[in-house]
C-alpha cells in the first residue's frame, strides 16, 4: 500500500514539474483557452437568456461557426431517411406534392407560433357557428377600406343593373365619365335609359358613381360591394365572440388553411411542429437539388431517398440548407466550382464521410483568414521591433497611412509607368520610406527632446489620417482625388503595381522554387552530408514542402484574392527576426531597449538606436499598407485601415513581441475578425462577442499573472516579463 501511494506521489510529482518546464511557453495558448471559456458566461446571459443548456448549446456553435468561418472546416450530418421521418408521416395520410411544401412548412410553423392547442379551439368554433357568423369575422377586403363601405353599399343598385350588361358596354358607356366635371342632361339620359336605378340619384352621385365604375370595373365592383354589405347579426355567447375576435385579428383565411393542417398533423401523430416544418423544408430542398423526382411525396420517399442519398453527397448545413454533391458516392471527394465563375474548376468544398457525418473543407475561408492577417502580421511586427528598443509605438495607424500614400502614389502615376518587376518593387520601396519618414519623427523627438513617443505617435496619428483625408478629397487643386470616381478615393494603381495572385502562377513555379531552397539547403549543409548522408533529408524535406505549400496555396484560392503578399510577409518576419538576433545593430537595439545605461556605457548610442528604432517600425508599418493596397484595396480611400494599427498592438502583445510567434498571432486575429459574421450567423449572436474575446485576449496577455494562477504556471522571470519591457517607454 505504501509502495502505491510513493508511486503515485512520484507521477505526480513528474506531472507538476513537467507542467512548470511547457506551461510559461503555453501562457498566450492559456489565455486564448481562457478568453473563450468566459465567453460562454456572455452567450448563457445574452443568447440562452440565463438557460444554462441553450447558453451552451448557442455556445457550441458559435465556436463552431468561428471555426468553420476562418479554417473552412466543419463537421455537418449527411441527411438519412431518419432526418424525414416526421415529413414522410405527413405524406403518408395526406396527397402531397413537391408545390405544397413551401406553404405546409410555413403553416406548420404558424400552428406552432399560434399554439397548436388555440388552432384546434379555433377549429371548434369554426365547425360551430354557421356562415353567417363568419362572414363577420372575414377580413375586411383593403379596397373595401379604400374606397369605403358606406360608398359601395349607396352604389349597389347601380351596379346590379349595369351586371345585365355586356362588360364591354358597361366600359364603353362608363369611358367618357372617366374625365367629366359635371353631368349633362343627356349623359343621364343614356345611363338611366339602361340602369333604371340611376333615376335615384343625384347628379354628383351619378357622376362619381360612374368614374368609381370606370376605374374599377363592373366586375370587381361587384365583389367589392358584395363585401361591403353587413352581415345579418348573430347572437354568440362570450367565449365564442371572443374567438371569432381572435380569428377576425389573425384572418379567417389563414386560421382555415392552420386548421386543415393541425387535423393533418394529429392525423399523422407528429407531435413535434418544430422537425415537422424543418423536415418538409428539407423534402422541398432536395427536390430542388434534382435528387427526387417523383411528383407524390410519400412515395419518392419510400421508393427514390434511400438511393439518392446512398449515390449522392447529401449534407444537412445550418438554417436547413443543404451542401448537395450529386454523383457522389466516394468515401471523399473535391466539389469543383463550374460555369463562368472567377474560380471557375476550382474547389469548392472538400469532403470526407465519416459515418453519418461528413468533414467539410471550404478553402475560400482560408484563402479570407489569410488574406486578412497578412497587414496584421506586418503591422504587429511594426509594434514589437519597437518594443525591443523600449519604445511604445502606438503610432502604427498612421504610418501606415503615410506608408501606403507614398505608395498608391508611385502605383497610378505615370511617371513611374513600368514593367512589373521594376514597378511592384518600386512602389514597396516608396511605402517603406514613407512609413519609416514618419515613424522617424517621433524617434527623433524621443532622442532629442526626451519628447514622449506615445504622446508624439498618438497625435501624429491624428495628423496622418486627416492629411490623407485632405490630399483625396482635394477639389480645388485636385491633389490625389480620382475625379471621374463616385467616391473620394484616389485612381486606381497599374496593374504592374498589383501583387501577383498565386491563382495566376503557373504551379512550375511552385516547384522550381522548392528545388532552388532545397538546393540551397544541401549546400549550406554540405559539409555535414559528406559526414553522414541522413543531414541531407531535413534540406530535402523543407524544398518538398515549399513546393507542396505554393501548390496548396494556389490551389485554395478559389476567391482569386490571396496574394503574394504572403510572401513579403514571411520575408518581413524573416528579416526582422534576422535584424534583431543576427545583426550588432539588432543586438544595441535590443540593449538600449533592456537597459539604455549600460548601452551607453558600453559605447552604444541611444539616440541613434531610437530613431533607428521608430524609423525600421515605421516602415515595417508603411509596409503593411503597402501590401494591402497592392494585393486587395488598388486605391486609397480616406479612413480605409479602421484600426489596423491599432490592432496590430495587439497582434504584437499576443505573440509576446517575438517576430517568430507573429505569424500564429496575427492568422488568428485574422480569423477571430473573419469568423465573426458566420458566427453571428449560425448562432445568432452579436458580432460584437468576437471583440469582448480579443479584449479578454489581450487584457490575459498583458496581465498574465492571472493566466499563471489559474493555471498553475511559474511567475515569470525577468526575459519573460512583457510588462516590464513595456513599461521602458514610460520611465524615460
Amino acid at each position: 500500500m505504501a509502495k502505491s501511494t510513493t508511486g503515485q506521489a512520484g507521477i505526480f510529482r513528474s506531472i507538476t514539474s513537467g507542467w512548470q518546464r511547457i506551461s510559461p511557453r503555453l501562457v498566450p495558448l492559456l489565455a486564448i483557452i481562457t478568453a473563450f471559456i468566459i465567453g460562454i458566461p456572455f452567450m448563457i446571459v445574452t443568447g440562452g437568456r440565463g438557460d444554462i443548456a441553450s447558453g451552451l448549446s448557442i455556445a457550441g456553435s458559435a465556436y463552431s461557426a468561428l471555426i468553420e468561418g476562418s479554417t473552412g472546416l466543419v463537421v455537418n450530418d449527411r441527411v438519412s431517411p431518419d432526418n424525414l421521418s416526421q415529413a414522410a408521416r405527413l405524406a403518408a395520410v395526406s396527397p402531397l406534392t413537391p408545390s405544397d411544401l413551401t406553404s405546409l412548412s410555413r403553416a406548420i410553423t404558424r400552428v406552432s407560433v399560434t399554439g397548436i392547442e388555440n388552432v384546434r379551439r379555433y377549429g371548434q368554433v369554426l365547425a360551430d357557428v354557421g356562415e353567417e357568423a363568419l362572414a363577420g369575422a372575414a377580413e375586411v377586403n383593403p379596397d373595401v377600406e379604400r374606397i369605403g363601405a358606406e360608398r359601395l353599399q349607396a352604389i349597389q343598385p347601380l351596379v346590379n343593373d349595369l351586371l345585365q350588361l355586356p362588360r364591354s358596354q358597361v366600359r364603353q358607356l362608363a369611358d367618357p365619365y372617366l374625365t367629366r366635371i359635371s353631368l349633362t342632361a343627356e349623359d343621364r339620359a343614356a345611363v338611366e335609359a339602361l340602369a333604371p336605378s340611376a333615376a335615384s340619384y343625384s347628379d354628383a352621385d351619378l357622376l362619381a358613381a360612374m368614374q368609381l365604375i370606370r376605374a374599377e370595373g363592373i366586375a370587381s365592383l361587384e365583389t367589392l360591394v358584395q363585401q361591403a354589405v353587413p352581415a345579418e347579426t348573430v347572437q354568440l355567447d362570450e367565449a365564442t365572440a371572443a374567438a371569432l375576435d381572435e380569428i377576425t385579428t389573425l384572418g379567417l383565411t389563414s386560421v382555415r388553411e392552420w386548421v386543415a393542417v393541425q387535423a393533418l398533423l394529429d392525423e399523422a401523430g407528429v407531435t413535434d411542429l418544430a422537425a415537422a416544418s424543418e423536415q418538409v423544408l428539407l423534402v422541398r430542398r432536395i427536390y430542388d437539388a434534382g435528387l427526387l423526382s417523383q411528383q407524390d411525396i410519400h412515395t419518392a420517399l419510400t421508393e427514390e431517398l434511400d438511393t439518392a442519398l446512398v449515390e449522392n453527397l447529401v449534407v444537412r448545413r445550418p438554417g436547413n440548407r443543404l451542401l448537395v454533391g450529386t454523383g457522389f458516392s466516394a468515401p471523399a471527394g473535391i466539389l469543383y466550382t463550374t460555369g463562368s465563375t472567377p474560380a471557375a474548376d476550382r474547389p469548392e468544398t472538400v469532403y470526407l464521410r465519416l459515418g453519418g457525418s461528413a468533414l467539410l473543407f471550404f478553402p475560400a475561408n482560408l484563402e479570407t483568414t489569410i488574406v486578412r492577417s497578412i497587414p496584421y502580421i506586418i503591422a504587429g511586427l511594426a509594434v514589437a521591433l519597437a518594443f525591443k528598443a523600449g519604445l511604445f509605438n502606438i503610432g502604427a495607424e498612421g504610418q501606415l497611412y503615410i506608408g501606403a500614400t507614398f505608395a498608391v502614389w508611385v502605383g497610378y502615376s505615370p511617371l513611374f509607368d513600368a514593367p512589373q518587376m521594376f514597378h511592384l518593387p518600386l512602389m514597396i520601396i516608396a511605402g517603406l520610406i514613407g512609413g519609416a519618414l514618419w515613424g522617424a519623427i517621433p524617434g527623433l523627438l524621443k532622442a532629442y527632446t526626451g519628447a514622449h513617443e506615445v504622446i508624439n505617435t498618438i497625435m501624429l496619428n491624428f495628423v496622418a489620417i486627416l492629411l490623407v483625408d485632405w490630399l483625396i478629397k482635394s477639389a480645388n487643386p485636385v491633389i490625389m482625388q480620382d475625379p471621374t470616381a463616385s467616391i473620394p478615393r484616389t485612381p486606381f494603381i497599374a496593374n504592374s503595381a498589383r501583387l501577383p495572385l498565386f491563382s495566376g502562377l503557373n504551379p512550375i513555379y511552385f516547384v522550381v522554387i522548392g528545388v532552388l531552397v532545397g538546393v540551397v539547403l544541401l549546400a549550406r549543409s554540405y559539409g555535414r552530408i559528406r559526414e553522414n548522408w541522413r543531414y541531407s533529408l531535413r534540406p530535402l524535406l523543407i524544398g518538398l514542402l515549399v513546393a507542396l505549400g505554393g501548390l496548396f496555396l494556389s490551389w485554395m484560392s478559389v476567391r482569386n484574392s490571396l496574394h503574394l503578399g504572403l510572401i513579403v510577409m514571411v520575408a518581413a518576419v524573416w528579416f526582422t527576426d534576422w535584424f534583431l538576433q543576427r545583426t550588432t545593430y539588432g543586438f544595441e537595439l535590443r540593449t538600449v531597449g533592456a537597459n539604455p545605461d549600460a548601452a551607453r556605457y558600453s559605447g552604444m548610442s541611444v539616440p541613434r538606436n531610437l530613431v533607428l528604432a521608430m524609423a525600421l517600425s515605421g516602415a515595417l508599418a508603411g509596409l503593411a499598407g503597402t501590401v494591402q493596397i497592392s494585393g486587395v484595396q488598388f486605391n486609397m480611400q480616406p479612413a480605409f485601415f479602421a484600426g489596423l494599427g491599432f490592432d496590430a498592438i495587439a497582434v504584437a502583445l499576443l505573440a509576446r513581441t517575438n517576430p517568430r510567434n507573429m505569424i500564429p498571432a496575427g492568422l488568428l486575429w485574422g480569423a477571430l475578425l473573419t469568423g465573426a459574421g458566420l458566427m453571428q450567423i449560425n448562432a445568432n449572436i452579436s458580432v460584437d462577442l468576437v471583440r469582448i474575446i480579443q479584449a479578454l485576449i489581450i487584457m490575459f496577455i498583458a496581465a498574465d499573472a492571472i493566466i499563471r494562477y489559474l493555471w498553475r504556471v511559474p511567475l515569470a522571470n525577468k526575459e519573460e516579463n512583457l510588462i516590464t519591457t513595456f513599461s521602458k517607454g514610460w520611465g524615460g
